[in-house]
């Protein structure tokens, strides 16, 4: 008999494992930001990521397909979220999505060095009662601070399966994801098993309690077809006051919605609390004991903690933290542009000779131009902006695997602040210095729409490594390198000041202060640094390249006709009244639409000589850099503006840009005119 019922587990368990492989399992790593969330993601995902956005959101999800004990799952990296009751956008998504139903598992990645803190979006977690089990991350970095983890009590007094992680070496996860497996197969199998999903909800105030019962045995039919989730969880929501719970049980059952308002505020009322603090100074004490309880402080294993401390107020000081600032960037820029010298020098040879190749060996006009088009866009991206891209999302994410770079965007929030820019717009900003593409796609990360749109504005005004090519190509090789830095210098005070007046003209929406993780200093991993960069870098090898190429093999067809000569005359009002500029510079500023680096490249051609300065004079240098650097970003930039922000945020983007540069530039070519600056 014992046989046969062995037989029989087997067998159903061998049927489970068959429904699971048919099934298009879901796994959601959810946690609060920089609790290691994305290094797991990272670790698991290797090159096989892609990214979206949640359905009519501009919030972006990354997501991997996954083979693991010859089971496949799809691993979805949700944005970090500090709560459930958020009212911030991105954490939203995060709520909705796990209430779509869609996800078979949670995988809620905590901060075991911040235990305390972690905690209170588990509990939360907990009581949406999806299947769930909790990654311990950074149990090394909790170890060196003596706390120690008693992880058969916390499954005691949770029901929750734990698993200790070091994301950053990788250790753990492999552990982590064959019980997360083992978990989804105990809940699909229909026999008894010890690893079946069977939460213990935290137990609140006896009042809160019989409240809660009394909503539960009153809850309508209504909103249990409609919300489709864990009456208690619906319940807690109502009595915590949550804007889309409330307004959905307003319009279905207002009867109830009202009932459920005045229970509520009379609990508040009959406790002296404010009906806000109904369930969050609860949920905080039951955190709070139930750390205490699992959690046991021992002396710290390693000195260095305490060095690092040292280390990271010199750097939050402000004279240290300005100092940090100013040396990061230097750091950063110098590598950045001299590797990317290097390696564009490289690659500059072989597309030469590609380029001559093709021009001796296709002598039909239309077909040489196409190809020279073609190699002329691939060379673009090749020898052009991935060389310097590289090395500047390298550094980076560098900086951000130290803890960094979120030290930076924290210390210059209040300079920010004072231009109308959120203190986490640093971050586009600084990409912005390698390509606008990848920049304004980072803009998705600031909170509200209001500082969104001033940063996609702001973004295309900074010199991208397209523009720089110029700056040192004209300004740095006639003018001079002090001549060449007062361009980036201006560049960035115009970013700064279009920002503000942007902030005057959105005056009925205010922006918030800052309020962000700073994660402790760590030793960065090369090996995540590279998968974060290959993120970043295939959204610009996916869009920014490809519409490089097609404009580059455009724009090669419009010369072999002969249509540059009118689009110089079309110019001339702009380039010969206005900046002072010879007429023939016209087109040049006209390929510069389609690729910033291209009005340097078609500057010799334009005018007849590789010795730009025996044409044009070095205050007409000056001026022609200054407008390139500064009117309508590049196709690229364009393409990624409409995507992100719809075709008005594009019109406004190269209308402001070509406005600012016009009075700039102008400005600038009268008062050479006048006065004699060089």
């Amino acid at each position: 008999m014992e046989q046969n019922k062995n037989v029989y587990e087997k067998g159903s368990k061998e049927k489970n494992n068959d429904k699971i492989k048919n099934k298009n399992l879901v796994i959601a790593l959810v946690g609060q930001p920089n609790c290691g969330k994305s290094t797991i993601f990272n670790a698991v995902a290797g090159f096989k990521v892609s990214t979206g956005n949640f359905a009519g959101t501009t919030i972006t999800f990354t997501e991997t397909k996954v083979q693991f004990e010859t089971t496949n799952f799809t691993l979805i990296d949700l944005p970090g979220t500090y709560s459930i009751s958020s009212v911030d956008e991105a954490e939203k998504v995060t709520r909705n999505y796990l209430l779509s139903k869609k996800v078979d598992l949670i995988i809620n990645v905590v901060d075991t060095s911040v235990l305390s803190r972690s905690l209170e979006l588990t509990i939360q977690l907990l009581e949406m009662n999806i299947p769930m089990i909790v990654a311990f991350n950074m149990i090394d970095e909790a170890n060196r601070k003596g706390i120690k983890i008693n992880f058969d009590l916390f499954f005691k007094l949770t029901g929750l399966i734990s698993a200790p992680v070091t994301a950053v070496k990788g250790e753990g996860v492999d552990h982590l994801f064959h019980e997360a497996l083992s978990l989804i197969l105990s809940n699909s199998n229909s026999m008894n098993s010890s690893k079946k999903f069977i939460p213990t909800p935290p137990l609140y105030d006896l009042d809160v309690e019989n409240c809660l019962k009394s909503i539960i045995e009153k809850y309508p039919e209504k909103l249990r077809s409609h919300f489709q989730s864990d009456v208690r969880f619906v319940a807690i929501r109502l009595l915590e006051m949550d804007d889309e719970f409330e307004s959905v049980a307003r319009s279905l059952a207002p009867d109830f919605a009202n009932w459920v308002v005045e229970r509520r505020r009379k609990l508040a009322k009959d406790h002296n609390w404010t009906e806000a603090e109904v369930f969050s100074s609860h949920r905080h004490a039951n955190v709070l004991n139930l750390y205490e309880k699992i959690a046991t402080h021992l002396p710290a294993a390693e000195k260095n903690i305490e060095m690092r401390d040292r280390l990271d107020r010199i750097i939050m000081n402000p004279l240290g933290g300005l100092l940090t600032i100013i040396l990061s960037f230097l750091i950063m820029f110098y590598l950045a542009f001299n590797l990317g010298d290097l390696i564009a020098g490289l690659l500059q040879g072989p597309f030469e000779k590609l380029s001559n190749w093709t021009i001796s060996s296709y002598n039909v006009g239309i077909i040489q131009n196409i190809l020279i088009g073609l190699i002329q866009g691939i060379e673009a991206g090749a020898g052009i902006v991935l060389p310097y891209l590289f090395p500047l999302l390298l550094l980076l994410g560098i900086f951000e695997d130290t803890g960094l770079l979120p030290r930076i965007a924290f210390m210059v929030d209040g300079l920010l602040h004072r231009f109308g820019l959120h203190g986490k717009a640093i971050i586009p900003m600084i990409l912005g210095y390698g390509c606008s593409v990848p920049a304004i796609m980072a803009t998705r990360n600031l909170e509200s729409s209001r500082d969104r749109f001033i940063a996609r504005l702001t973004v295309p005004f900074i010199s991208c490594s397209a523009r720089t090519v110029v700056i040192l190509g004209l300004a740095g090789k006639y003018l001079g390198p002090w001549w060449a830095a007062s361009i980036y210098f201006g560049n960035v005070l115009i970013s700064l000041l279009v920002s503000l007046f942007l902030t005057r003209i959105m005056k009925d929406v205010s922006s918030y202060g800052i309020i962000m993780e700073v994660p402790p200093l760590r030793a960065p991993h090369l090996s995540i640094a590279l998968k974060k960069v290959w993120i970043r870098l295939r959204e610009f090898l996916a869009l920014g390249w490809p519409v490089v190429i097609v404009s580059s093999v455009l724009l090669s067809i419009l010369s072999l006709y002969e249509i540059d000569g009118r689009i110089n005359t079309l110019l001339s009002p702009l380039t010969v009244n206005i900046l002072q500029l010879p007429v023939a510079v016209g087109m040049t500023m006209f390929l510069g639409i389609f690729r910033k680096e291209l009005a340097l490249i078609m500057l010799a051609a334009a005018l007849g000589t590789s010795n730009i300065s025996s044409v044009m004079s070095k205050e007409q240098i000056f001026v022609f850099t200054v407008f390139t650097v500064l009117y309508i970003p590049c196709i690229a930039s364009l393409a990624v503006l409409w995507k992100e922000g719809g075709w008005k945020t594009t019109l406004y983007s190269a209308l402001l840009n070509l406005v600012v540069a016009i009075v700039i530039a102008g400005s600038l070519a009268w008062i050479f005119k006048l006065i004699n600056v060089f």
